[in-house]
């Protein structure tokens, strides 16, 4: 309802629509009276012209360009399109109830589709708060709808032991394809998490020994420093080789525009023989355990090279990052391991 007052030689207009205020001021009472029936109209016209498929449309317009690598896209995508869009797609933003959304994510999870379900919910809500900030509707029922979901089961990556490393790296530099190999190995030798790789681009090579992930693709949103080892600089000169021009370290064979994807590490692994035994995530499992049981390096410098908890912005990342000299020593180590344990499996 709108109210319109005296304020000074002027009309104040004070309007509540769904718990929400608007307030401005007119020269004249019909000017202020004009403008909050107009705007009445507008606001409660909102939420119920707009379906929950356009919203979900214009915030998947927003959101996936955001996103660092296709895989991811499509992932993201398919999520809204299968689980949400056939429940709630016809219907009005302001019709939606909470016990339709509650019923959307229980279903999910009935299926056995637990994390599936949190990050439905959760896009859900994204989907509306940008309704919201649209001005579709002025406030929306999709909040923590993570509560109405059994715990998640946290799950343990795939992980080789450490005296099953030498067999692993020999099957590696045995593999076929060039790029993939590379990737694996990259991998193995910087312990970085897959996305993080597939997604890396020659730019990030900040000098020939320093390799900077920038935040927009780093877990935490801040920016990592991966000191690169006499044997990883071989590495990428063998990738840019290979890459014909590509921006990325190892491009796609389908499409150079676009880093190789999970799957493609992850069915190499497969194709070796570790289905169930070995994920890209593993390699840094392996480089936390192997490197802790040296005792030769402090354990957080082995935790920031791991990007857990960093507070650095850009410019201290890569001048004053935390152990960032004893973490040079540490990748260069790990290095001349693994590539001990190659060559003696070899011999």
């Amino acid at each position: 309802m709108a109210s319109i007052v005296r304020y000074g030689d002027g009309w104040r207009a004070y309007l509540y629509v769904s718990g929400t205020r608007e307030t401005k001021l007119f020269r004249t009472k019909r000017e202020a009276e004009s403008w909050a029936a107009r705007r009445e109209d507008e606001l409660k016209g909102a939420g119920v012209a707009v379906t929950f498929a356009k919203a979900a449309e214009e915030w998947l317009a927003l959101k996936l360009p955001s996103l660092d690598n296709e895989v991811n896209q499509r992932t993201v995508e398919q999520s809204i399109r299968d689980h949400a869009l056939p429940d709630l797609g016809h219907k009005k933003l302001a019709e939606i109830t909470r016990q339709e959304l509650v019923s959307v994510v229980r279903k999910i999870a009935d299926a056995g589709k637990v994390e599936t379900a949190y990050r439905v919910g959760q896009r859900i809500c994204n989907i509306f708060d940008l309704a919201v900030d649209s001005g579709y509707i002025q406030s929306h029922p999709a909040a923590d709808l993570a509560r109405v979901l059994p715990s998640r089961q946290r799950r343990k990556m795939p992980a080789v032991r450490p005296e099953e490393l030498p067999a692993l790296m020999q099957a590696i530099s045995c593999y076929p394809e060039p790029i993939t190999r590379i990737g694996l190995l990259l991998l193995a030798h910087t312990f970085t998490r897959t996305t993080e790789l597939i997604g890396a681009r020659w730019e990030e090579i900040r000098d020939p020994e320093t390799w900077v992930i920038p935040e927009d693709r780093m877990k935490r949103r801040l920016p990592h420093v991966v000191p690169l080892s006499r044997q990883v600089r071989a590495l990428l000169d063998d990738a840019r080789s290979l890459g014909d021009g590509s921006r990325y370290f190892l491009p796609s064979p389908v499409n150079p525009m676009c880093g190789i994807s999970n799957n493609t590490m992850l069915f190499a692994l497969y194709s070796l023989g570790y289905k169930g035994r070995m994920t890209g995530h593993g390699f840094r499992a392996i480089a936390s355990t192997v490197l802790n049981e040296s005792k030769l390096w402090h354990p957080d410098a082995i935790e920031r090279q791991l990007a857990h908890g960093e507070t650095d912005a850009v410019r201290a990342a890569y001048h004053r990052a935390d152990y960032l000299d004893e973490r040079r020593r540490m990748m260069q180590w790990y290095s001349d391991h693994l590539e001990s344990l190659t060559a003696s499996t070899a011999s």
